[in-house]
């Protein structure tokens, strides 16, 4: 017999991973793998990062960030350049085509939200709107919280 907690993490897990799959799959987004998005991102919304933050920000080895950047600047979104406080060390910023591109599938993403909330009735609408504190809760990743805090 299984216990409620596990039976709700049963139910949730496949529900949050097929709406996420299709507002990927809905939205443009130019093959980016999750990673290279979720570096795009945190460009966009916390500035340049050095190499090695972005690596430990994604848990991932420095090469395999190194092939996650060079992807991105090959694409035109992202850039790297020397660290004026250390020059032995990159930084990577998003470029202005980086912020466009993120703009426009931010939007696309929540337009493709929005057509689905407005096909609901005001009590399912209502039921989501009180369950989004409890899920970002569910968010929580202090690894990824402390190296924001600290790079900022």
């Amino acid at each position: 017999m299984t216990s409620p907690i596990t039976d709700l993490a049963h139910r949730l897990r496949p529900l949050v991973f097929r709406l996420y799959h299709q507002v990927r799959r809905q939205t443009p987004q130019l093959s980016l793998t999750l990673t290279q998005g979720s570096v795009l991102s945190e460009l966009v919304n916390g500035g340049p990062r050095r190499m090695s933050a972005l690596a430990e920000f994604e848990q991932v080895k420095l090469p395999s960030m190194s092939d996650v950047v060079s992807r991105l600047e090959r694409l035109g979104l992202a850039t790297r350049t020397p660290d004026p406080a250390d020059r032995r060390a990159v930084l990577v910023d998003v470029t202005d085509e980086g912020r466009r591109f993120y703009a426009e599938t931010v939007a696309a993403r929540e337009e493709f939200l929005r057509e689905r909330l407005i096909a609901m009735d005001d009590t399912d609408r209502a039921a989501i709107e009180a369950a989004l504190p409890a899920l970002a809760k569910l968010l929580v990743d202090t690894k990824k919280e402390e190296l924001i805090s600290d790079e900022r």
